[in-house]
């Protein structure tokens, strides 16, 4: 029985990286070596000399290959072949968070162990970036005239907010197809937005007792903060203690008292999650201001401002209920909020939400309703962020054959989900995020271990290459 021109086609990619998936693995553990974290701005290195250091080494590896590499302010750079304009393009990053503590292994020194790469970025983004590139390798070598031309963008600020994809758009096109492997698999065409704004309030010193002293919750908005801590004055030890039992119980939030010179210092213990899923996580900011607005301190202005967090805020509320911007909808599902930051002293205090929004709130003025909803309570806002929805359809025909292409590599379903996080398409019309990460796999990305399993490192670059000859070579 004749062999297909496709299995015939399948047969010579597994080749190619039967030969080349060694090389790939060393240049990936090259590129973990450089601690590529945005830092200060220097001349030539927007994002600091690591971060424009890897860009240079991924460089010096596409035009050892022969690639001609353009390189974009410093900030990204590209490599193509085939026809231009290209119609098809790969967009992954280089720039990595920080190592962090935790690792059994050096997170900038690539470790294999039980078929798995260890090393900080290896699946968010290096490593896939690594597969991008190989599959352009792998492309150009068994097909080098193509009838459409494909490109592979590299940059270096996608987890600082995406400006360099902000400036490179100011000037260049991307292709009309467009997916990065900066997320999971099958493919993912929805992001929700995201609103972020920084609210305050401000009031005369008031010393009377019991009172609030200082409040700190949160590092950080997009993160459920797992601990939160208030000095508190004017309270026996053990009355604040009981509070910290009914409200531990009440929440499932750890609460503790100890004294602290002549104050308590009261502790809350959570668990942390990203703010896209706030109900895996567990709000030690909300529980522990909760149970400060349940005490009978004197009143006040800052006490009435706490009250007016727990109404706003009340702990468990993870979709805006209470501040009547709960919506959802089919496509990208119910919009979630997590109270991220909270500093809170004696004179005013300031803190950040952060929400992932469904396409419908595109509709409306969110920004808006929630100024008017925060003034009405006296509270200002001095600093708001907001990213709309991103979506592609999934009838659309580069999405078809990036799911036919999973189903066939995988065996898996193949289809289109839907995401509370931002990928480094979000603002790119028509993209889409493929790869790296396996349905239901927690590859520790920006977090100790973070690892991807060699074999779906090596699929991801097959599968990539298949895109790049399904998608630019009419057959």
């Amino acid at each position: 029985m004749a062999v297909s021109k496709r299995a015939e086609m399948r047969e010579k990619i597994d080749a190619w990286f039967d030969i080349n998936s060694n090389t790939m693995i060393d240049d990936l553990g090259k590129l973990v070596e450089i601690n590529s974290v945005r830092s200060k701005s220097e001349d030539g290195a927007p994002y600091g000399a690591q971060s424009r250091a890897v860009l240079t080494l991924a460089q010096t590896m596409l035009e050892n290959r022969g690639f001609e590499v353009d390189v974009f302010e410093d900030m990204m750079i590209t490599a193509a072949y085939g026809p231009t304009p290209p119609i098809m393009g790969i967009l992954a990053h280089l720039d990595i968070v920080a190592g962090g503590e935790g690792w059994d292994t050096d997170p900038f020194k690539a470790a294999i162990k039980d078929g798995k790469i260890y090393g900080r970025g290896v699946i968010d983004n290096k490593g896939p970036a690594i597969a991008a590139m190989y599959a352009l390798y792998c492309a150009r070598d068994l097909y080098p005239q193509l009838s459409q031309g494909v490109q592979v963008i590299l940059g270096s600020g996608e987890e600082t907010g995406f400006d360099d994809i902000a400036q490179y758009l100011k000037k260049n096109r991307m292709p009309p197809n467009v997916f990065t492997p900066d997320a999971e698999y099958p493919v993912v065409n929805t992001e929700k937005g995201r609103f972020m704004p920084v609210f305050s309030a401000k009031w005369d010193k008031d010393t009377t007792l019991p009172r609030i002293i200082s409040f700190t919750g949160g590092k950080t908005p997009n993160v459920v903060p797992n601990h939160a801590e208030a000095v508190i004055s004017g309270f026996s030890q053990d009355d604040v203690i009981l509070f910290c039992n009914e409200f531990s119980d009440k929440t499932g939030v750890k609460i503790s008292a100890a004294s602290v010179n002549n104050d308590l210092l009261i502790t809350a213990e959570g668990t942390a999650s990203h703010a896209s899923m706030p109900g895996r996580g567990n709000n030690a900011q909300t529980a522990l201001i909760e149970m400060l607005a349940s005490m009978p301190f004197a009143k006040s202005k800052s006490y009435d401002y706490l009250c007016i967090l727990n109404k706003l805020f009340p702990h468990g509320d993870h979709h805006g209920i209470a501040l009547g911007i709960d919506m959802q909808d089919n496509i990208a599902g119910r919009l979630t909020l997590n109270f991220g930051v909270l500093r809170f002293s004696e004179l005013e205090f300031s803190g950040t939400f952060d929400s992932r929004t469904p396409i419908c709130t595109d509709e409306v003025d969110l920004p808006e309703n929630i100024k008017s909803k925060l003034n009405n309570e006296g509270i200002e806002i001095t600093y708001q962020e907001l990213k709309k929805s991103h979506h592609t359809p999934e009838e659309t025909p580069f999405v078809q054959k990036l799911l036919k292409l999973y189903e066939e590599y995988t065996g898996n379903s193949g289809k289109c989900v839907s995401m509370g996080g931002l990928t480094y398409v979000h603002d790119v019309p028509g993209g889409v995020a493929f790869g790296c990460a396996m349905p239901g796999d927690d590859n520790k990305a920006h977090g100790a271990n973070e690892f991807i399993a060699i074999e779906q490192l090596i699929t991801s670059a097959k599968m990539f290459t298949q895109a790049i000859i399904d998608t630019c070579i009419a057959v």
